[in-house]
């Protein structure tokens, strides 16, 4: 396995789970910093190192490392709904619940890793001229095994 289709298929994966595609706008291949309110709520991957865990002459088990971010609509009607939501908005501990729920049900992103595992979540915001916009980053192990260098 190579990290390009590791990386695609969660890509695919997070796109296309039932929950986190009726209401994730987009998700984007690599940070953004420049986000239109109409492309959120969002997720956005970010490659961060691919290691060798165990190298085995022929096999080499692997780690891939990826920052997941994650970002809410800006709700400017309740602020409050940018944390907690309800059934008609996502906040955004809604999203992470929804994404570590999508990721635990295809923890072998449809059986192409070994495993896919989750660290603690960071929450932040970003402050613009009228309200605050959640966000949080979600780092991401995916364990997988390299056979002879490909």
């Amino acid at each position: 396995m190579i990290s390009g289709t590791i990386w695609n298929q969660l890509v695919s994966t997070l796109q296309n789970d039932g929950n986190l595609s009726r209401y994730i706008k987009m998700v984007f291949d690599g940070r953004r910093y420049d986000i239109e309110p109409e492309s959120m709520p969002c997720i956005m991957i970010e490659p961060v190192r691919n290691e060798t865990s165990r190298d085995l002459n022929q096999i080499e088990d692997k780690i891939l490392s990826v920052d997941l971010y994650a970002f809410s609509s800006n709700n400017f009607n309740d602020f409050k709904k940018t944390i907690v939501g309800d059934d008609n908005y996502k906040g955004i501990f809604d999203i992470e619940n929804d994404i570590r729920a999508c990721l635990s049900s295809s923890y072998s992103l449809g059986g192409i890793v070994i495993d896919v595992k989750t660290e603690a979540t960071e929450y932040g915001d970003i402050e613009n001229d009228k309200y605050p916009i959640r966000g949080m980053i979600m780092p991401l192990k995916i364990h997988y095994r390299q056979d002879n260098g490909v």
